[in-house]
């Protein structure tokens, strides 16, 4: 194959690819803050809010990430409710993502010592204060290699978006197959670039943990540690 051909085979492909990049950059961001959000309904003193978040947490956690794309675009229309293939990809996965952060983000916040509520409360600190400034840091450390995991499937899990006929790297990559018969070819193109996307993601995490785990990061004994700017 020459270098012509294989250009006309990766010039759609690329263009799906970056479809891709922003499937995931708006999917990631909002299921960090609803996973965020549901996390602490999750942890709250209130009933109705834990029973409504673990009720959502149970019933995503459930069903297919397929199913509940395949709800969101082909079954609210029913009711009235119809969004482009775009949107409703990107509420899918972040309905379902958002769930599984939900858990991660409760799994780290109780990981942090009863003591350094206490502590805080005894600084006169105010529950906000108190999650921003001494819990969440803490307990991003403690989640943070999961947090890169998770990130890595949902790259992966946006190649689902494409059975709503949104034009991703996979959507790019079935409409070219479809048009030259070259499965193989065509397939092996679209693997090699979700793992390069998987590859560079994997990198900055890999960095980012590495300055998590800096030594006096979080313990008051570095410049830049958050909580010593209190």
């Amino acid at each position: 194959m020459t270098i012509d051909t294989l250009m006309t085979y990766l010039t759609p492909l690329l263009q799906g690819a970056w479809w891709t990049v922003a499937l995931f950059a708006a999917s990631s961001l909002l299921s960090v803050a609803l996973g965020i959000v549901v996390c602490l309904c999750r942890i709250s003193s209130r009933p109705a809010l834990r029973s409504a978040a673990k009720v959502y947490i149970d019933v995503i956690r459930g069903t297919p990430l397929l199913v509940q794309l395949f709800f969101i675009y082909y079954g609210l229309p029913e009711l009235g409710l119809v969004m482009p293939g775009f949107a409703a990809g990107v509420l899918g996965l972040v309905l379902n993502f958002g769930a599984y952060l939900a858990e991660l983000f409760r799994g780290g916040i109780q990981s942090v010592d009863n003591g350094q509520f206490e502590a805080s409360r005894a600084l006169g600190m105010t529950a906000a204060q108190r999650m921003r400034v001494i819990v969440m840091p803490q307990a991003l450390r403690t989640i943070f290699p999961a947090l890169g995991n998770y990130a890595l499937v949902l790259v992966k899990d946006t190649s689902l978006v494409a059975v709503l006929s949104v034009y991703e790297l996979m959507r790019a990559g079935q409409m070219l197959a479809g048009a030259t018969f070259q499965a193989l070819l065509v397939y092996s193109l679209v693997g090699a670039i979700y793992f390069v996307l998987c590859s560079v993601l994997s990198f900055f995490f890999r960095r980012a943990e590495k300055t998590l785990t800096i030594p006096g990061y979080w313990d008051g004994t570095a410049e830049h540690n958050p909580v010593a700017k209190i």
